[in-house]
């Protein structure tokens, strides 16, 4: 077993509130599983659309039931066991999620890993998370894994169909307070961290995320099932209340509209990234989308010009909401009573939030059920924060005001957190384009693109010629950095404004760039 799961098995504060509350329970998401099994064995749990529409694979709760136990039964052959990891980067499909459920299962940590990540990013999990099993799809590499166990997707659901179940007397012993999962993320400090839920935190976002949906909706959310967002949402909680979740397998905006249209879904969480681009496609095609009560924009603040696109041309029911992988949803707007854009809305039920300091903005810090229970750096193993410090309370690093009807806005970020959806490791980049020969100093700022979502600005300090931005992103790209992360703009500059004590000033820089003092140059479209 990884000595890191060891030491976060069980959350460091053990709160009976939560437990008295109904947010922590002693049963699992196997307990949901089999308990609608038994009682509507032919309802729909996922309705999986792939092959850009062509193919829709509708899943019940009793075929996943029997799948789930099937594909235990093979990671139990191949010697994985309670503690161990199973690492998978695998698109969204529905096989993805029985492999989620079959991990928890066996007592194993499921570590995801998003398809758009490169070998860079999968390298660093790989070594800090030790797996005992990858699992990846039928036709992707393995470079550099040559000293783990890997397995195909294709190969393990082969092995599935015939294999035996783990007899049930003999099914590990798995706890609602043991860690399941470990999701990464570039925090408030830049730095890759590891963040550790367990069945219970989980369990707590998703049953606030049921909260947002009326009984009976049909939802749908555009976000990638090894993420947090399309974890919680599409995965787990189809479990929790009996609803199917439809998702999709490309992140295409004319494919999303046709599945809206042909699924009558009811309610549809993404990004503000991925909601602009469908506010275009509707304008371009329109779809019927009458049965569209509800839009949920998560991950980034949205723009007041793409709010706007989405009550024109999807629905005028929008809400804004605030979670992190870290926390899951945190706040939630009201679409009776807030502009999505302009607030992050109230607390969800089981959580509190505070702000660090009395001056406006201050940082933003919270506490609740969904929080997970321990993050630990991925290049060094340290643990950077876990539930029993500070009497649980965790800072977002997110700058915040609250208005005279208690809701907060959002201000700003730390210098070191950017993103419109996945959040960019802004030290590794910065350190990956020192490297660089013809860079001297850099600094990765966040600023608007013409869509107002954030994105990444390399200011330079060169050493002779300036390079281009393509030069830098090829540079990157050949050091195996994801796409998502590379910078969409460059500016150069004679130095770097810094504090006394050799601090790069940040706010100044970005200060600079809007007043035009520092010109960028590039500008390409940001990659999801």
């Amino acid at each position: 077993m990884n000595e890191l799961f060891r030491l976060s098995r069980r959350p460091a504060v053990q709160s009976a509130a939560y437990y008295e509350q109904g947010w922590w329970r002693r049963e699992t998401f196997l307990d949901d599983l089999h308990s609608w099994a038994r009682t509507a064995a032919d309802q729909s749990a996922y309705v999986n659309v792939r092959r850009h529409g062509a193919e829709t694979a509708t899943v019940t709760f009793g075929e996943l039931a029997d799948w789930v136990e099937r594909l235990a039964g093979v990671l139990w052959s191949c010697g994985v066991r309670p503690g161990d990891a199973v690492a998978f980067q695998l698109p969204n499909l529905w096989e993805a999620a029985a492999l989620w459920l079959a991990c928890g299962r066996v007592g194993t940590v499921a570590v995801s890993l998003p398809p758009w990540a490169a070998r860079r990013e999968r390298d660093l999990v790989l070594s800090a998370t030790r797996p005992g099993l990858i699992v990846t799809t039928d036709d992707a590499g393995v470079d550099g894994c040559e000293t783990m166990d890997v397995i195909t997707l294709r190969d393990l659901l082969c092995r599935a169909r015939s294999a035996a179940k783990i007899p049930v007397a003999e099914r590990p012993q798995v706890h609602a307070d043991d860690v399941c999962q470990v999701l990464c993320s570039s925090g408030t400090t830049g730095r890759p961290k590891a963040v550790a839920h367990t069945f219970n935190t989980r369990y707590a976002g998703a049953r606030a995320v049921a909260a947002q949906v009326s009984a009976g909706a049909v939802t749908a959310t555009a976000g990638d099932l090894t993420h947090s967002l399309g974890l919680v949402r599409n995965l787990l909680s189809p479990l929790v209340t009996g609803r199917p979740s439809v998702f999709l397998s490309s992140y295409d905006p004319d494919d999303w509209l046709d599945v809206l249209e042909r699924h009558r879904v009811n309610s549809f969480s993404s990004t503000p990234l991925v909601l602009g681009e469908l506010v275009c496609a509707q304008r371009q095609r329109p779809r019927d989308l009458s049965s569209l009560q509800q839009v949920i924009s998560t991950g980034a603040p949205i723009p007041a010009r793409i709010a706007a696109g989405v009550r024109e041309c999807l629905t005028s029911r929008l809400v804004n909401s605030f979670g992190m992988t870290e926390s899951g949803l945190v706040l939630n707007s009201s679409p009776e009573t807030d502009r999505a854009e302009d607030t992050l809305g109230r607390p969800v039920l089981g959580f509190e939030v505070r702000k660090m300091e009395n001056a406006e903005p201050a940082r933003l810090r919270v506490r609740g059920p969904g929080l997970c229970c321990v993050m630990f750096d991925l290049r060094t193993g340290t643990v950077v924060w876990d539930a029993s410090r500070d009497e649980g309370w965790y800072d977002t690093g997110d700058l915040v005001r609250q208005d005279e009807h208690g809701c907060l806005r959002y201000v700003t970020r730390v210098d070191e957190r950017i993103g419109s959806g996945n959040m960019i490791p802004v030290v590794e980049v910065e350190g990956e384009l020192m490297e660089h020969p013809a860079v001297a100093e850099v600094a990765i700022v966040g600023v608007p693109d013409q869509e107002g979502h954030e994105t990444a600005c390399a200011v330079i300090v060169p050493r002779g010629t300036a390079p281009a931005l393509e030069n830098l992103r090829d540079f990157l790209s050949g050091r195996h950095m994801s796409e998502e992360f590379l910078p969409t703009c460059v500016a150069v500059a004679a130095t770097l404004p810094r504090t006394p004590m050799g601090k790069i000033r940040k706010a100044e820089i970005r200060r600079q760039i809007a007043d035009g003092t520092l010109v960028t140059f590039g500008h390409l479209r940001a990659s999801r």
